[in-house]
């Protein structure tokens, strides 16, 4: 019976592992043979945080996102920090601590 579990946890690993190799393989194989012609290139993946407002660029595909909901007055704010996991507050702990060096 062990053995079957440890079946199903190797195989969903290898999958999760296939799907995500094979995405970043796609994103990078289309930047890089993008234009050859000119020689420009287009980035993969880019994010822009000005004041309240996030541009997200994937792939020359853009969508804005608006941050005042996270705001630290907003009780949005204060749900999603109650409902994050601890290893999620821990690393933005962290990274907050970074951020100021």
């Amino acid at each position: 019976m062990a053995i079957k579990k440890k079946k199903t946890a190797i195989r969903a690993i290898f999958l999760y592992l296939l799907l995500t190799g094979g995405s970043w393989m796609f994103i990078n194989c289309y930047t890089n043979s993008y234009n050859r012609m000119a020689g420009d290139k287009i980035a993969p993946a880019s994010l822009d945080v000005s004041g309240s407002k996030a541009s997200v660029t994937v792939l020359e595909h853009r969508v804005d996102i608006d941050l005042s909901a996270a705001e630290p007055d907003s009780s949005l704010y204060c749900g999603a920090y109650i409902l994050s996991p601890d290893e999620v507050r821990s690393a933005c702990y962290l990274i907050s601590l970074l951020a100021d060096i």
